[in-house]
């Protein structure tokens, strides 16, 4: 019997792209995606638990499902590897599958023995999950203890699926893994080769490599240069350095230092200069002083990133972090977490003060607010235009001014 099924996805890029190929895997077997909770037959909902406030929110969310027993519960995605006994609580119900286990539940939808269509989505944008799990051992980490180690698929999976997502219409392909720079290290194979067997598909697409820790990008800086070489690649760089202070980094279990990460930064800005840079940072982490938080500033002063991704500190269970002392007051926290947030939308500013005027090349990806179109350029900054544009097609721009997060820019003409 074929079901209409609502599913819901948070967290991460890696995530929501798990979601996506279960809901592929749903379509293939006859079922429908519902439009809402009473439309729907079925929930699924892929969670996150990275931190405690977003744990709140999928147990709130999952209790707000658990009202219908009637319906079945699939919860997926790392809570339930984190916290199982909460969902247990909140759901008895539900059936649980952690992330290693989200495609077993696609047996619960149809006879075990059909045979599954291949259903074409129009998507702007695709995510492509290529690896799971990481090699790293940081204090603070949930995701690790709900993802384990690093599990490359193969690179005949990951070009199957990109396939069918250009087919598609996907204009912007997002590769995504806890960390993108140790890629294939399980199978001898690397990042580089991958985007290298990724970019023979034909079609309008640039694909955006998703974050890499800094250790291993610095320990594989060549090959991730030659990766980004690829005119098929934005010249885009998540690299979160999570802290200023080598004394917090060594307390965290990051394994680089800022030495390290300063001058990676500068040999990717010698070899793609305007590049656009992501990083994050955790505020408060257990005996985070004031001048270990001054030198985050700085250190963000430095490099100058277009993104700062902000976490307040929050304690995971089953984590090293859990028991560090001292621990820093919300309230001290949430001052600090003011302080480079402000200074995140300065940098911003100050990064697109001498963009206006100027002329750039720009993929148009996204129709995300009516009457406009969503573009980025070839180092994946945004802008945003008049009009509803055709996806997937090459714009030339002039920038006309700037918001806080995206630039403002005017059609000039279409390649």
């Amino acid at each position: 019997m074929f079901m209409k099924v609502l599913v819901e996805a948070y967290g991460c890029s890696m995530n929501r792209g798990e979601a996506e190929e279960f809901i592929d895997s749903l379509l293939g077997l006859g079922n429908e995606l519902a439009r809402d909770m009473e439309d729907a037959e079925v929930f699924a909902i892929f969670t996150c638990g990275v931190i405690e406030t977003t744990e709140r929110k999928m147990l709130k969310r999952i209790k707000e499902f658990a009202k219908t027993p009637e319906k079945r519960l699939f919860v997926c995605g790392c809570l339930p590897n984190i916290n199982p006994e909460k969902i247990r609580k909140a759901a008895p119900r539900a059936l649980v599958f952690g992330p290693a286990e989200h495609m077993k539940a696609k047996e619960h939808f149809c006879h075990p023995e059909l045979e599954a269509k291949d259903v074409k989505r129009n998507q702007s944008i695709g995510i492509l999950p290529i690896a799971t799990g990481c090699l790293g051992s940081c204090a603070y980490c949930a995701t690790k203890n709900a993802r384990g180690g690093l599990r490359s698929k193969t690179p005949v999976i990951i070009l199957k699926r990109m396939q069918k997502l250009v087919a598609g219409g996907a204009a912007e392909i997002q590769i995504c893994a806890q960390d993108t720079a140790i890629y294939g290290r399980d199978l001898d194979l690397d990042l580089d080769m991958l985007v290298k067997t990724l970019e023979t598909i034909e079609g309008d697409y640039m694909m955006r490599i998703g974050m890499m820790n800094p250790s291993g990008a610095i320990a594989n800086r060549d090959m991730i240069i030659r990766a980004f070489e690829s005119p098929r690649v934005f010249k885009f760089f998540h690299l979160p350095v999570q802290s200023g202070s080598d004394t917090i980094l060594e307390k965290m279990g990051r394994r680089h230092t800022i030495c390290d990460f300063i001058a990676l930064i500068g040999a990717l800005r010698e070899k793609f200069p305007g590049l656009a840079l992501s990083t994050d940072i955790i505020i408060g982490f257990p005996g985070e002083t004031q001048e270990d938080f001054e030198k985050s500033i700085d250190l963000m002063k430095q490099i100058r990133p277009d993104i700062i991704n902000i976490t307040r500190f929050s304690s995971r269970p089953d984590t090293e972090a859990q028991a560090m002392n001292p621990k820093i007051p919300g309230w001290v926290i949430k001052e600090r977490s003011k302080i480079i947030s402000a200074l995140r939308f300065d940098i911003t500013r100050m990064n697109y003060e001498d963009i206006r005027g100027k002329y750039v090349k720009a993929l148009a990806t996204e129709h995300r607010m009516p009457g406009s179109t969503l573009l980025r350029t070839v180092e994946y900054r945004p802008v945003i235009i008049e009009g509803e544009h055709e996806l997937g097609k090459w714009y030339d721009v002039r920038i006309t001014g700037k918001t806080k997060i995206h630039l403002n820019g005017k059609l000039e003409s279409v390649k």
